[in-house]
């Protein structure tokens, strides 16, 4: 009976043989012939090259491949695997999906070896051992998996594991995978895609996915999915099948059991949360949904969604969205945003937004928004805005930004390597005034102070405003102003205000010192009708072209001042 077995399974073994063969002749890319001249050349830019003479794209995990390591190599009209074999000094194992090679690490060789299978009440029973074929090792934690039924389990400490699969009448192909040893079998079926997880950029120069850690190194990923769904990750590393539907409990309570982190859904509903490869329709958790790739068109949690790769759609989470990938749509929380990659669309959030990659679009949140590389939009928040470059526009209380080429909005606006000025100056109102200029050429803020030097008709001022400098040659520039100032008369109980609209000229006379002169047009409104003994009375001071009113006075006025820096 037990050599019957043997026999039995051997033949299923042979029976499956031409579905490997098939699927690594005809379009297999491995199999192309090139010919490869290089000496001393960076691994990095040969394997670019390959990929131009097999119109391919490899995938691999630059922490691993040493792309900055030399190669010599002469080969004349040899296998792309050959090639690939002989640069990579046989630690590598390669996987073929579409137009992609995947580059996997894997310098060990493993063995299975067949203790049972059989075939009971409607099931099929395999059992066995997982070794190092090198040591005669049993290895622990090694997956064994049927990828067209989408069952697997892991091999215990003594290396062993058993799989119950169902008995549809087809060959059983199983699959063993450790993480550095390379897979016993290599199969094709129809149903399986591999996703890529080198970095690139598609044809709008956004970011595609690529997060070596994943979601199981985030906080919440780490808390919400077990120690075998992570070995599994590690062992099954670019292994991903479709399936239509998936409804789970909790990670690994679902229809696809454990498997579930290996697998992109249609739909996915789970009553408390969900772990998944991906999403490619729909996906609703009552509490949270943790997707190891992309997410497409509409993603809802009741508290939080952690995607490792990109988001295209609308994602909403209760509190929080962490995607470690792009986003291209709508991304709402009442909390928080965070986005490893690019963001292209709208982020809103209660508290507040983080991007580290550009931003294309508008950034809502009561409390501030972070953009770490280029912002093309607008960002409005409550209290903060901060991007690295900013080339849309910044409305808060407080924006900051490394470089900007756009506008910021608020009452203190900080460019790093932007526009920074200490003004001196002089005018027919008060003659010695002070202002603090930051921000952008394009629009920079000023607050500024000033008095009436006088013992009998002092005067004090301080307010804020707005400028802009607009080059008119090497040294020659045109600074519009507009500002609002509260004059102290002699009266706090009473509102003075003086709003300027001034247009100087500025002449750079060195790279930190300029001087300026220019008219100005100046409205003051006041409901004090008398001067204070001491303090001068600014409605006396000018002569008005505002009349028939008692609380307005208007006239054209002068700057003449320097600045620095």
């Amino acid at each position: 009976m037990y050599s019957l077995r043997r026999y039995i399974l051997f033949f299923l073994i042979i029976l499956a043989l031409p579905v490997v063969s098939r699927g690594t002749e005809g379009e297999s890319i491995l199999a192309k012939n090139i010919s490869v001249h290089v000496s001393n050349m960076r691994l990095g830019t040969v394997l670019k090259t390959i990929e131009q003479k097999g119109n391919f794209t490899f995938s691999y995990n630059s922490n691993i491949v040493k792309t900055d390591s030399l190669v010599t190599l002469n080969a004349d009209n040899w296998t792309i695997k050959e090639v690939l074999d002989r640069m990579l000094l046989n630690h590598f194992e390669y996987k073929e999906t579409r137009n992609f090679v995947i580059l996997r690490y894997a310098p060990l060789q493993l063995s299975l070896t067949t203790e049972k299978a059989i075939t009971e009440d409607g099931e099929y029973t395999i059992s066995g051992f997982v070794t190092d074929d090198r040591s005669g090792k049993k290895l622990e934690n090694a997956s064994v998996y049927d990828r067209s039924l989408l069952q697997s389990t892991l091999t215990g400490k003594d290396g062993r594991f058993e799989l119950r699969l169902q008995n549809n009448g087809k060959p059983v192909m199983l699959t063993v995978s450790k993480e550095y040893y390379r897979d016993t079998t290599v199969t094709f079926l129809s149903g399986v895609t591999v996703n890529s997880n080198q970095s690139q950029l598609d044809e709008d120069g956004y970011m595609v996915s690529n997060n070596d850690d994943g979601i199981e190194h985030t906080v919440l990923g780490g808390l919400f999915t077990s120690t075998r769904q992570k070995i599994r990750a590690a062992n099954l590393h670019g292994l991903i099948a479709q399936a239509p539907f998936q409804a789970s409990a909790i990670p690994g309570v679902s229809t696809h059991a454990e498997f579930s982190g290996q697998v992109v859904n249609a739909v996915s509903l789970n009553a408390v949360g969900g772990y998944n490869a991906g999403v490619d329709g729909f996906e609703l958790g009552l509490i949270f949904n943790l997707d190891k790739g992309d997410v497409g068109a509409v993603q809802i949690a009741g508290i939080f969604n952690v995607v490792g790769g990109n988001v295209n759609g609308i994602q909403v989470g209760g509190l929080y969205n962490n995607v470690l990938g792009s986003v291209r749509g709508i991304q709402l929380s009442l909390l928080h945003n965070s986005v490893k990659r690019d963001m292209n669309g709208i982020q809103i959030a209660g508290l507040y937004n983080h991007t580290w990659g550009q931003v294309r679009g508008i950034q809502l949140a009561a409390l501030g928004n972070i953009t770490g590389q280029k912002y093309s939009g607008m960002q409005v928040a409550g209290l903060f805005n901060y991007a690295r470059n900013l080339r849309g526009v910044q409305l808060g209380l407080i924006n900051i930004a490394d470089t900007s080429s756009g506008y910021s909005i608020g009452l203190i606006n900080i460019v790093r390597y932007g526009y920074h000025k200490l003004a001196l100056s002089s005018n027919e109102t008060l003659n010695a005034n002070i202002a603090l200029k930051t921000g952008s050429k394009n629009l920079y803020t000023m607050w500024m102070g000033g008095l009436r030097v006088n013992d009998n008709s002092k005067l004090y001022a301080f307010g804020f405003g707005f400028g802009r400098e607009l080059g008119m040659g090497k040294h020659l520039a045109f600074n519009p102003e507009i500002s609002e100032q509260y004059v102290y008369q002699g009266n706090w109980a009473r509102t003075n205000l003086l709003a300027k609209l001034d247009a100087a000229l500025t002449y750079r006379v060195a790279k930190a010192f300029s001087i300026n002169a220019g008219p100005s047009l100046n409205l003051f409104y006041s409901d004090q009708r008398n001067a204070v003994n001491g303090y001068a009375y600014v409605r006396d001071l000018h002569h008005s072209f505002i009349n028939n009113s008692n609380n307005w006075t208007g006239w054209v006025g002068w700057t003449v001042g320097v600045s620095f820096f």
